[in-house]
């Protein structure tokens, strides 16, 4: 493997706690973490995209559904449920080989098992990872004529730590394989390509980087001294200027990532608020008007500069003006010099002012209340509780906004997103392990007002993300097999019960306080004594019968493992 390959790699593996798995598994999960998060902005389990010894030559699948990771049939139902009547879906494929080398006999072992993911009317692989997306991806047929564009996208990435200089044999069965697809008749666009050392460290270097443009402006009004708001202004800017350099990224996709703080995502083409933004874009009696029908767009970062006629961001978000974005985006082929785009950016650093600007901007149509769970007050509440343990050797980190601690140096297995948070909340707490393993949908639809509630106990977010810490470091100093790192839900359920006692009480209560105590107390203490639950926990793991993917999504299976504790 080539140095800076290898040097990225033990990057990650240290950032992730993956230390106990074998080189070739760390290889896989990292090449899944930087071509999935090149095309999905949010957090997701590696666990849930990586294949294990039991795949039939892909070593990563992933079916994406409104960018968002869907990883159980019940939750892609539930999806398609909804009232939005284009879903855009996608379904990625990977195979990660660390030789220098890229073999054509590997490629054609890829080739066959996206097939036979695709076409196979009895598919019965061995793999959990596989036979779960595709039981979504069949919900996902089943449901085309909601899909955009009347079928999904695929994307498949044979990738290597060589350099690519395209052979004839591989080209050629390159195109057989798009060919074969094409003639299969599933997919609206096939993507397939050869990755290299070097495109895959950009993929993965932008996974921990933050974005900067640039934007020619046509004209830019500051406004007045704002409480809060460093600097703010009113741009009009070429709508081409805007597309291609803030939303389109180096390869010509677009920058899903900085929609990451837009509670509205993207509502498809057909959508009547969205025709009508492309009619108006089309026509062109009325696309010179474009600035001042369309309500403009909101952009906030926290490093804004304008020098001359030239706007310059870093880090920024898009918080409200998804569609609109997204609409220009589609129709970039025709726009021209005359047509304008109005923006409002706001520069600030205060964490609060920011969730003010993404509330206020996106309140005026209706929004899913699950999508505002960020700007809860008990979400800045659970942060502030996190910070209390600076400089002690349990910090953890809340992350109250994606990405908030990218380039801050620390260590991705000590972070945790709000969606992490719940579903640690919802094994420890609410005893539905099975939830946060396969439905974390259906876990918010029951539990996110208990969860998120303002009267929450802050504690019980720390005490459950603390014990999913210590488990994952115990993993990674071998302390615990690597293979258990799969069950984390289960055990946490059973690490606190074993710790505090079955008797859990509700999340807003005093004695709340106190249980959380317990647990903490104990997992806090260095030595055999944190380590002693988490082994004993593991041990029901194994002592229970017919431990495996189906069972882990009942709750009887978890019932059952409770019963051994006395």
């Amino acid at each position: 493997m080539h140095r800076i390959t290898k040097a990225h790699l033990e990057s990650f593996v240290k950032s992730y706690g993956l230390e106990q798995h074998g080189e070739c598994t760390q290889f896989e999960m990292f090449v899944n973490n930087a071509v999935i998060s090149s095309k999905f902005g949010g957090d997701f389990d590696l666990e849930n995209v990586t294949t294990g010894e039991g795949d039939d030559g892909t070593d990563g699948v992933a079916v994406l559904i409104d960018e968002e990771l869907i990883i159980s049939d019940e939750d892609a139902v539930s999806t398609f449920k909804k009232d939005r009547k284009t879903h855009d879906v996608e379904v990625i494929f990977t195979q990660a080989k660390r030789s220098e080398s890229f073999d054509l006999g590997d490629f054609l072992k890829f080739k066959e098992s996206v097939l036979r993911f695709v076409n196979s009317e009895h598919y019965n692989i061995k793999d959990d990872v596989q036979n779960n997306a595709r039981k979504v991806f069949d919900i996902v047929i089943k449901n085309v004529p909601k899909v955009r564009n009347g079928k999904p996208v695929l994307m498949a990435r044979f990738v290597t730590t060589g350099i690519y200089k395209k052979p004839e044999a591989l080209e050629n069965a390159k195109e057989d394989f798009i060919q074969q697809l094409v003639d299969m008749g599933y997919f609206s666009n096939i993507d397939i390509s050869f990755i290299g050392r070097d495109e895959l460290t950009a993929l993965w270097v932008k996974t921990y980087t933050g974005v900067s443009a640039e934007l020619p402006m046509f004209s830019n009004a500051p406004l007045p001294p704002i409480d809060g708001i460093d600097e703010a202004y009113l741009v009009i800017a070429k709508a081409k200027d805007f597309v291609n350099n803030l939303l389109v990224s180096d390869d010509g996709t677009l920058r899903l990532h900085v929609f990451e703080e837009n509670v509205r995502a993207f509502l498809g083409s057909n959508n009547p608020v969205n025709i009508s933004i492309s009619e108006t874009l089309n026509r062109p009696d009325s696309s010179t008007r474009f600035p001042v029908l369309n309500n403009g767009i909101t952009v906030v970062s926290p490093d804004v500069r304008i020098q001359g006629n030239t706007l310059h961001m870093e880090d920024f978000q898009i918080v409200n003006g998804c569609q609109t974005s997204n609409v220009l985006y589609e129709n970039r082929d025709i726009l021209n010099d005359l047509i304008m785009v109005s923006l409002k950016v706001v520069e600030t650093k205060n964490e609060d002012v920011f969730s003010d600007l993404v509330r206020a901007t996106n309140s005026q149509t209706k929004v899913e209340e699950t999508q505002f769970l960020s700007l809860k007050p008990i979400v800045k509440r659970i942060e502030q509780y996190f910070n209390t343990y600076e400089g002690q050797e349990g910090r953890i980190y809340y992350e109250r906004r994606d990405r908030q601690y990218v380039g801050r140096g620390v260590p991705v297995v000590r972070t945790f997103s709000l969606n992490v948070a719940a579903k640690c909340v919802a094994s420890v707490f609410l005893i539905r392990p099975d939830l946060a393993y396969r439905y974390p949908k259906r876990m918010y639809e029951l539990f996110s007002k208990d969860i998120f509630s303002d009267d929450t106990k802050e504690i019980v977010f720390y005490t459950s993300c603390l014990a999913l810490y210590r488990l994952h470091l115990y993993v990674a100093s071998a302390d615990i097999p690597q293979n258990m790192r799969k069950y984390k839900w289960h055990i946490l359920v059973l690490v606190g019960v074993i710790i505090a006692g079955k008797k859990i009480p509700k999340l807003n209560s005093k004695s709340m306080e106190n249980y959380c105590q317990k647990i903490i107390d104990v997992i806090s203490k260095p030595g055999s004594s944190a380590l002693a639950p988490f082994l004993r926990a593991v041990k029901i793991m194994k002592s229970t019968n017919n431990i495996n993917d189906d069972s882990l999504k009942k709750q009887t299976v978890m019932a059952e493992m409770l019963k051994k504790i006395v």
